[in-house]
């Protein structure tokens, strides 16, 4: 993007609105998201499942399941992250920490809509204060209410809206769209799972080996499971985008 004259001044602070009522740090934080893999949550009537992309590292040494984009907060809520993996961390300790609290003051469960707002007053005040930066990881964040298992994706600017499933991460509006045409095919969690997993595929440029994914499921005031790498391999099996040639895809905008 280039940079119109004028335009640095407001550029380097996380905390001036340019003239047409813009953040430009938090769009940056938003593009920097968007570099990494595509993150998928996707409800069913008695459960949620997480399916994120993860890069794989280059090296044979290393171990992919070490890198983990979903993650446990408490019992019967979890979340799944797009972004920096560092900046994902610390969110994640809050989450979690607020939910301890929650239990010691009131001797319940937090309910999950109630940590997503914690967490969007914690993000937002790094678009408020100077001498810091947004973080630049998107969540969406699984649990279980009145009206059964929910989903509440957070940004940035620590804006947040609920829904029964989205994307984040790379191509995450087409993934969406995707989404949007398919999500009533989820009835189950076998149905979730492979319309989750096939959201994920819609977001990457070429197919990938099973191992690529971190996959997790939650159910109701249970921790969450994730699945290990050979049953991964197991249930995506027979999947066209599973390790297979590149598949032409449309142009997107």
């Amino acid at each position: 993007m280039e940079m119109q004259p004028g335009q640095m001044a407001y550029d380097r602070a996380s905390t001036v609105f340019s003239p047409d009522g813009r953040l430009f740090q938090v769009e940056y934080a938003l593009q920097a998201i968007q570099m990494g893999g595509t993150a998928v949550a996707v409800t069913y009537p008695t459960g949620i499942v997480f399916v994120a992309f993860r890069n794989l590292p280059t090296s044979p040494l290393a171990r992919p399941a070490s890198i983990e984009k979903s993650f446990a907060i408490d019992g019967g809520i979890g979340c799944v992250t797009a972004g920096l993996i560092a900046d994902s961390r610390i969110l994640v300790d809050h989450l979690r920490l607020e939910a301890q609290r929650h239990r010691l003051l009131y001797g319940e469960m937090a309910p999950y809509p109630v940590l997503a707002h914690s967490l969007g007053t914690f993000l937002q005040q790094f678009t408020q204060f100077g001498g810091t930066r947004p973080f630049a990881v998107s969540i969406l964040l699984g649990g279980f209410g009145e009206h059964g298992p929910g989903i509440i994706e957070l940004d940035p600017s620590g804006a947040t809206i609920g829904w029964k499933a989205y994307a984040i991460g790379r191509n995450r509006r087409s993934v969406a769209d995707f989404l949007e045409q398919k999500v009533d095919d989820a009835k189950d969690e076998e149905s979730a799972f492979r319309l989750a997993v096939a959201a994920v595929a819609e977001g990457s440029p070429t197919p990938f080996p099973p191992e690529a994914l971190d996959v997790s499921f939650l159910e109701p005031e249970k921790d969450l499971r994730r699945l290990p790498a050979p049953d991964v391999a197991r249930r995506v099996q027979g999947m066209s985008f599973i390790g297979e040639p590149e598949r032409s895809r449309p142009a997107r905008s």
